[in-house]
């Protein structure tokens, strides 16, 4: 099972709105197929581990047991039911990590294959397969997952007011930057943009660069900033649109900021634009906007060892704490929310 998150996370974000999946066949202990969900729209991973099996050992599947990440899909929408696939191959033994969260499928797969004969169980590793699918059960909120991330001083300071300053170490910021190049979208606020003209890209990891949204409620930033004055998409969302003469890739989208659902309207509005993952980056207004609103699944702090003493202090949140490590003088901390449920 473990082989199937691993196979599952090669996918990255390529899988869109789709949850990440794995699959592998075992005989005798030995894998003789395996494969993953590797992009929207193309075969699932039981498929692809079927479609590896070689023909010497295809004789073999009646004797096989097929383990997968999650619960395999019965309904035909861009692709034919999984279900169907394993039941005509012959596999009569399927061990799945987590159910399916999709109320069209939730637990409806299991039926369908032992009423062909076929053994399943499930609960493997549920806790890693259910932290695995974070991702698609926040989109079938019709919202992106949303992952906080910001770096502190190790007395709790964000930065210095109107002065661009900086606190992780250049490895951090790297990890950083591959961070971006696994979601769909990046966010910040008025005083980000303004103070420290991010370019908001990952030059220092090679990965696509993310789609860069811009809190700027009354269209106020000057136009020589990186968000404006490159050739890279933008998202600029405003209280309401101001006919401001824009580049090509850049975009404005009015949503009042004065509406008390500002948070749950953007969200919406950004998932519509096939934004399925989203990372925050401040700074502490815009995080606890999403704070506020319990509208987070995961937060990312990397917290230097020196003080900084005085400064904009870093949003303070509580949640359940799930890794975190050490890249030289600086801790990396993951979050979740205390309403996630993990098994």
């Amino acid at each position: 099972m473990q082989r199937c998150f691993d196979l599952a996370r090669l996918a990255g974000k390529a899988v869109k709105s789709n949850p990440q999946v794995g699959a592998v066949i075992v005989h005798n202990d030995t894998i003789i197929g395996e494969g993953y969900h590797k992009k929207f729209g193309g075969p699932h991973a039981e498929i692809n581990a079927l479609n590896s099996v070689g023909e010497a050992d295809k004789k073999l599947l009646n004797e096989s047991t097929l383990l997968i990440s999650l619960e395999p899909c019965c309904i035909d929408r861009k692709t034919p039911p999984c279900t169907n696939a394993i039941v005509e191959s012959g596999i009569k033994k399927v061990i799945f990590s987590v159910k399916d969260p999709n109320p069209e499928v939730a637990g409806k797969s299991i039926k369908i294959l032992e009423d062909h004969g076929i053994t399943v169980s499930h609960g493997l590793l549920e806790k890693e397969g259910m932290k695995l699918i974070k991702p698609f059960k926040a989109n079938l909120e019709d919202r992106p997952y949303v992952i906080l991330k910001w770096a502190q001083s190790s007395d709790a300071y964000i930065g210095k007011r109107g002065k661009t300053i900086s606190i992780s170490n250049d490895y951090s910021k790297i990890m950083s930057h591959r961070w971006r190049s696994e979601v769909d979208a990046i966010l910040i606020g008025y005083q980000t943009a303004l103070v420290d003209d991010p370019q908001l890209n990952t030059r220092l990891w090679d990965g696509e660069d993310p789609l860069r949204v811009v809190l700027d409620p009354k269209g106020e930033l000057p136009d020589n900033l990186h968000i404006y004055s490159d050739e890279r998409p933008t998202l600029f969302i405003n209280d309401k649109s101001n006919g401001k003469e824009l580049l090509a890739n850049k975009e404005i989208v009015a949503i009042s900021s004065e509406n008390d659902d500002f948070i749950e309207q953007l969200l919406l509005t950004l998932y519509r634009k096939g934004i399925n993952k989203l990372i925050v980056e401040g700074g502490t207004k815009t995080l606890y906007k999403f704070i506020d609103k319990n509208l987070w699944n995961e937060a990312r702090i990397i917290t230097n060892n020196q003080p900084l003493k005085s400064g904009i202090k870093a949003p303070y949140i509580t949640g359940i704490p799930y890794g975190s490590y050490q890249i030289i003088d600086d801790e990396i901390t993951y979050v979740y929310p205390k309403s996630t449920i993990l098994v």
